[in-house]
């Protein structure tokens, strides 16, 4: 599983916190056990909290999880792998993966939730991404990132993440949920942001630096008050425990 220790300060500061609306079609928290998986710095984690759950949060990046619980005093917090859990068997209600997922082995990420959920527990993956497309700054943004960050393209934001949890037969998917929202940002939050992703991360710091410049530049003549407003959108998978498996 992925850690974001290089750049926890960027990611601390500038990613999105998930709206409501992921948490409305997650019922009632109060009083349930949650871990949440690949909790990074605590974003999820203290949105949890604040709706009555008993969390405990992992991850495997230790300084990223300090931040977590530096901001949340008192947190359960666990440096480990989704996929390879060092927690007691049926003990929890909901296991979360905000945005983290897809950093797992599927095969084995699927067997520990299976594992560390009681009976009747769910599992639930969410995914935030700006749905500006439309838009030609947005065109021009994801083409520019495109063409630096081998491997990575646009269409990956419409992965099917429910599909991969249940091909094993140890959960029933229950549905997927859309959660469209706006995000008012200034540049330099948005830029802060960028910085934090792992396809950038990834790069080499020359030409880290030169796709970042080239970025920040698209964005000069679309937004010169420096404030952006995009559109997202947050897609909920939520499955639940096959009982017996």
């Amino acid at each position: 599983m992925a850690t974001y220790e290089a750049v926890a300060d960027e990611y601390d500061a500038a990613r999105p916190s998930y709206p409501p609306g992921v948490y409305d079609a997650l019922g009632a928290l109060e009083g349930l056990r949650v871990l949440d998986v690949g909790a990074g710095t605590g974003i999820a984690t203290r949105q949890l909290l604040e709706r009555g759950a008993v969390v405990t949060a992992v991850d495997p990046g230790a300084r990223v999880l300090a931040r977590a619980s530096a901001r949340s005093p008192g947190l359960a917090a666990v440096v480990a792998d989704g996929a390879a859990l060092p927690i007691r068997d049926e003990v929890a209600d909901l296991v979360c993966f905000a945005q983290s997922w897809h950093w797992l082995d599927e095969s084995a990420g699927t067997a520990e939730s299976h594992r560390v959920l009681r009976d009747g527990g769910r599992w639930a993956g969410w995914w935030s991404h700006p749905r500006a497309d439309d838009d030609a700054w947005f065109d021009a943004h994801w083409s520019a990132i495109e063409r630096a960050c081998a491997g990575t393209n646009r269409s990956q934001r419409d992965t099917d993440w429910g599909a991969t949890v249940v091909g094993a037969g140890l959960f029933e998917l229950e549905g997927k949920v859309v959660v469209p929202w706006t995000r008012a940002i200034s540049v330099e939050t948005w830029m802060t942001d960028l910085a934090s992703h792992s396809y950038i991360v990834a790069l080499a710091a020359d030409a880290r630096q030169g796709l970042l410049a080239e970025l920040r530049a698209l964005l000069a003549e679309p937004f010169p008050s420096g404030t952006l407003t995009v559109p997202y959108e947050t897609w909920l998978w939520i499955a639940r425990k096959v009982d017996g498996r």
